[in-house]
């Protein structure tokens, strides 16, 4: 075990130009909530090489608003924040913070460098020059898609250390007041990432969390949200862990994305231990990506970006599960488990048919894992991702589609709107009760079910 070296961090100006933001971090505003965004650079060494590289950082302006956490965000390789995306209103409206570390030399090169070069002139992390490497997937390759996942992870090596030191300075930082926090009081630092930014999450557990400590023995991160993008299972992790998977992320048992994927190797059993506290949440019928929301729910948007026959077979219907809300409930028992020491509730695993593919009821609904009130009062097939000609879920299409009841169907499930309506509040009660939604994320879901209508095709 090692005592990490906190980076040192810098103001940037605001004067040096526009700052980089990852795509789809402009909402929800941070005007309305009063927070303030600065950006810093981190700088230190890894492994005896030195680097540069930018922190983004959010927070409440008014201190006595700050809830004591700080949620870690790497940077994706696509230039994106998904955790911001899905979860950007609960880490606002919880007054929690947000930091956003460029850690992987991809990402500084391919998307921050780039956006403004006079800003960014003095950054670099060393390693591979990133001008040649091809982030595409070859998803129809598995063994080409493991050789660039091996690839990726080697061009980005200094990821873990970067987090680390980044991790360290912002409580040290805080407690010495000043740096980012300087005022605010930093109870808990959790690192959570989704997709290729949960492998990130992942490598950190695996490869740093025991190595890399404090210099009083307690590690860097409090807790971690590895989302979307399993290897092997979790074991003896001294912090809390909170793992989220869509429906969408396995609905294949025999898909060699990474090694963790495979017939579901991540799974475990969850538990309350002292050194092994562990949550998995399995979210019935969501997919990979959330598509509940503008610009997200737009198939014209999925197919202009993704051109391939699997983004073709989208319906007109973007699957409207309420993606987003789920992870906040996932995010939020997390930050209860880790500042409160509130034991998280425990779900059922997705169920498999006898070819280990999802188990689906009447309906063509998956079976089990964490229910959200529109599985259980349904008034659509939700895909995770769209079929193929064999009924198949097709290899990791990141969205999915909803495939409307029509009138008579829904007629015959519920007669009319109002028996239909009593029947949604009281099963979204239910799921309120049991903790698998949060109460400032139901409104718009009554609102929505109030328009459901009988008489006609839903639009």
């Amino acid at each position: 075990m090692g005592v990490v070296s906190p980076t040192t961090l810098r103001r940037l100006p605001d004067g040096s130009g526009p700052m980089f933001a990852p795509y789809g971090s402009d909402q929800p505003s941070l005007v309305d909530y009063d927070y303030a965004q600065e950006e810093w650079v981190a700088t230190g060494e890894e492994d005896g090489r030195p680097y540069a590289t930018t922190v983004c950082v959010r927070r409440p302006k008014d201190a006595a608003r700050f809830s004591g956490t700080v949620v870690v965000e790497p940077l994706h390789v696509h230039g994106i924040a998904p955790i911001w995306i899905y979860s950007g209103a609960y880490i606002l409206r919880s007054g929690h913070a947000w930091v956003e570390v460029t850690c992987q030399k991809t990402t500084l090169d391919m998307h921050v460098k780039p956006s403004n070069p006079q800003r960014y002139a003095s950054l670099g992390i060393e390693g591979p020059d990133s001008a040649d490497f091809d982030l595409t997937l070859r998803l129809d390759d598995p063994e080409a898609n493991l050789v660039f996942w091996s690839e990726l992870e080697r061009r980005n090596r200094a990821s873990s250390v970067i987090l680390a030191q980044v991790g360290a300075a912002l409580r040290a930082n805080a407690t010495a007041g000043t740096g980012p926090f300087e005022g605010h009081d930093v109870g808990s630092v959790i690192l959570a990432g989704h997709s290729q930014t949960g492998s990130v999450a992942t490598y950190y557990i695996r490869d740093a969390h025991h190595t890399l400590r404090l210099a009083d023995g307690s590690p860097v991160f409090d807790g971690f949200f590895p989302s979307g993008c399993p290897l092997g299972p979790f074991h003896d992790v001294d912090v809390p862990i909170v793992q989220v998977m869509s429906d969408g992320d396995v609905s294949r048992p025999d898909f060699s994305f990474l090694t963790g994927y495979e017939n579901r190797r991540y799974r475990r059993d969850d538990s309350d231990a002292p050194g092994d506290r562990y949550r998995l949440y399995e979210l019935a019928g969501v997919p990979h990506m959330g598509t509940r929301y503008p610009p997200y729910n737009d198939p014209s948007l999925w197919r202009t970006t993704h051109a391939t026959e699997s983004y073709d077979a989208l319906g007109a219907h973007m699957n409207s599960l309420p993606h987003n809300e789920l992870f906040n409930m996932g995010l939020h028992h997390l930050v209860g488990w880790v500042a409160h020491g509130t034991v998280p509730p425990r779900a059922e695993r997705l169920e498999l048919d006898p070819n280990g593919f999802i188990a689906t009821d009447e309906h063509g609904n998956s079976r089990g894992g964490v229910r959200c009130v529109q599985m259980d009062v349904p008034h659509s097939t939700y895909r995770p991702s769209p079929l193929q000609a064999d009924g198949t879920p097709r290899i990791h299409v990141t969205v999915g589609n909803d495939e409307p009841f029509d009138t008579a169907k829904l007629q015959a499930l519920y007669g009319d709107t109002a028996t239909y309506l009593k029947r949604f509040n009281t099963r979204l009660d239910e799921l309120l009760a049991e903790g698998w939604l949060l109460p400032e994320d139901t409104n718009e879901m009554r609102r929505e079910a109030e328009h459901i209508n009988f008489t006609e095709p839903l639009a």
